[in-house]
């Protein structure tokens, strides 16, 4: 949605919209007009908009409250159909000794902008270009604005005469609500969707503009059609404000939100144990970082993660970093994906296709045919990225759009629009189809790593190889709790796989996959046969100790509940062996308590099975031990 600023300022009866402001007839106007500003700044553009009506009512050609009702149209379901009927009789009534004031800019362009809107792009080249006559040879700021709107202009003439053939289903009232609901995640087997929506909730507080707070959602497949979403466990929304989803693992079991904290804004993660969602934790820089990092994406093996940032030493706004994942499951150093994708305007939102080569974005830059369009671009052999294509018209608009979730279907996607006629209210869920690529088709290939001995698998790697050749498709790991793996593979190649890690013998298979093991609707997957690692033989085996982490196992403990106050008696523990729960007293005013100590996270689920088995604490979820030195209270 465009959103100006809004004109603001009063003396009197005078209301100062930059150089040539109005007089209004009386304080009852005055009154009216600098509540209605007030409401709309806290984004109550319903109820700004029923009080400058108020004044039009005496004052019907006042170019002030024009202005003002037409910006506060362009934020709500009407749009800019009415808006620019405000506008244009603003401009009507505008002194030619206004037309440079900053009123008189303001009003041009977002008239300009709401015909871009309308996809009345002859209007808007017809204003820029007769704008352009009234500047002098030092408005070189105005004048480079004007003629980057006209190119978006000459973009969206040339988009819309080239649509994309699509066919558009929206997701029905189990995922959809009357409220903005957008930011669709799927596993790579679609078995599970997450997504973030506005509606009300017990967790989520109304914010003036009637939507609630931004939460997290999640529903399952069942048969044809995803289940009655409900919202994530509760323990995810302690903090107030706008919590979102931003990526969803190929297997569905880690998830990466965003948070505007009150140092910034910050990627968080949330892993899911087998039952319950984990507390989310922010990613270690350099990931996050003192300035803003708003989105992130998580290559099919885990192993590569893209995120935006709007650090210093980018080409300007957000631009889209990569980050690899070294050996010990650490991250490395962010590398800026340079010009190729970056501009000196906005890129967010990216998401790395299953194939792990194709990156989808938005971006204000490039040929975008207005705010933020989506785009895509392919990894090159040598790491760098092809020019970035427009994804074009009807999935882009003049408006912002900048979230499309691809799939393991190559012609299947998901999105949120407010566009289509059959929404529940404001931006709802789709599925998109379009026409299917004849090459590079996927399989989803699913398996089981099992070892004897019940040896942890936190050290375990699935080394894919593409045959013959040799190169290497991906490192994979197994759930460390289950043994489960989702593999993402090209259809019609022969590769070999390689199950391996310290303390186990090796193992390898060679997998064929046809063309007809591809993922296609009907959600078909390919099952591997369960594999199983050998523990090696140790003559004198140590007893495992939380003090060494050497072997690359970590510790775990179960968190059972987190409090704003601590408990007054331990009784509420009941039947769990009190020597065995610690209380942290945490930097953010909470009190965590937690059971146990497991040297891995097989033993840690045992740990968690007590716990769930006293009836109390069905949302105790197991956690990385070393979380808690960055939560507590030194």
């Amino acid at each position: 949605m465009i959103q100006r600023s809004l004109i603001i300022g009063a003396l009197l009866f005078f209301v100062f919209a930059g150089v040539g402001a109005q007089e209004f007839k009386s304080r009852k106007s005055v009154k009216y007009f600098n509540e209605a500003l007030k409401l709309s700044e806290n984004k109550d553009f319903k109820g700004a908009i029923n009080l400058f009506k108020k004044v039009l009512r005496n004052e019907p050609d006042n170019v002030d409250v024009l202005y003002n009702i037409g910006n506060c149209y362009l934020n709500t379901s009407d749009g800019p159909d009415t808006a620019v009927i405000f506008f244009e009789k603003a401009a009507k009534n505008l002194k030619e000794e206004q037309y440079l004031t900053e009123l008189g800019v303001d009003l041009q362009l977002s008239l300009g902008k709401s015909y871009q809107m309308l996809l009345q792009y002859k209007k808007a080249l017809d204003l820029y270009s007769n704008f352009l006559k009234l500047l002098s040879p030092e408005d070189t700021e105005l004048e480079s604005e004007i003629r980057r709107e006209m190119q978006i202009c000459e973009n969206g003439i040339d988009l819309v005469s080239h649509p994309v053939e699509l066919k558009v289903r929206n997701l029905g009232p189990n995922i959809n609500s009357k409220y903005d609901d957008h930011s669709p995640l799927v596993s790579a087997d679609e078995s599970i969707l997450i997504f973030t929506s506005r509606r009300a909730s017990s967790y989520s507080e109304r914010m003036p503009d009637g939507q609630y707070e931004e939460r997290v959602y999640i529903s399952h497949m069942e048969g044809d059609n995803f289940s009655k979403a409900e919202i994530l466990k509760k323990h995810l929304f302690k903090r107030p404000g706008h919590i979102a989803g931003v990526a969803l693992s190929a297997d569905g079991n880690q998830l990466l939100m965003y948070r505007n904290d009150v140092n910034g804004k910050n990627i968080y993660e949330s892993d899911f144990d087998g039952t319950t969602w984990t507390e989310p934790v922010k990613l270690p820089a350099p990931i996050n970082s003192k300035f803003d990092e708003t989105h992130a994406s998580l290559s099919s093996d885990n192993n590569v993660m893209f995120f935006t940032s709007d650090r210093p030493g980018g080409y300007g706004g957000l631009d889209i970093y990569q980050v690899r994942r070294l050996p010990d499951g650490s991250w490395g150093l962010p590398k800026n994906l340079g010009p190729e994708i970056n501009t000196e305007y906005d890129e967010e939102t990216p998401i790395i296709h299953p194939d792990g080569k194709t990156l989808f974005f938005s971006s204000e830059g490039h040929n975008s045919m207005g705010n933020l369009d989506i785009f895509y671009s392919h990894v090159k052999a040598d790491s760098s990225w092809s020019e970035p294509v427009n994804i074009g018209y009807p999935i882009n608009t003049p408006d912002d759009d900048f979230f499309f979730m691809p799939t393991t279907t190559l012609n299947k996607a998901y999105y949120a629009s407010s566009k289509y006629e059959d929404n529940y209210g404001r931006s709802d869920l789709y599925e998109i189809k379009y026409k299917e690529p004849v090459i590079n088709r996927l399989a989803v290939i699913k398996g089981i790593v099992r070892t004897t001995n019940n040896a942890p698998l936190e050290n375990v790697r699935i080394y894919v190889t593409e045959k013959p050749g040799g190169e290497q498709v991906g490192i994979y790991r197994p759930n460390p709790g289950t043994g489960k793996y989702v593999l993402i593979l090209e259809a019609d190649k022969k590769y070999n796989i390689r199950f391996t890690g310290l303390g186990f013998n090796e193992v390898n298979q060679t997998f064929d996959i046809s063309r007809e093991m591809a993922y296609k609707k009907g959600h078909k997957t390919t099952n591997m046969s369960d594999v199983t690692l050998v523990a090696e033989v140790v003559e004198k085996p140590a007893k495992p100790s939380c003090e060494d982490l050497s072997d690359g196992i970590p510790c775990y403990t179960v968190q059972i509940l987190a409090l704003k106050w601590p408990v007054k008696t331990w009784d509420v523990f009941g039947d769990l062996d009190r020597d065995m729960i610690k209380e942290y007293k945490c930097k953010d005013g909470f009190y965590r308590y937690a059971y146990g100590t497991f040297k891995g996270y097989k033993k840690s689920l045992k740990g968690k099975e007590n716990v769930i088995k006293t009836g109390k604490w069905q949302d105790a979820f197991i956690r990385d031990r070393k979380q808690y030195d960055d939560l507590i209270v030194k």
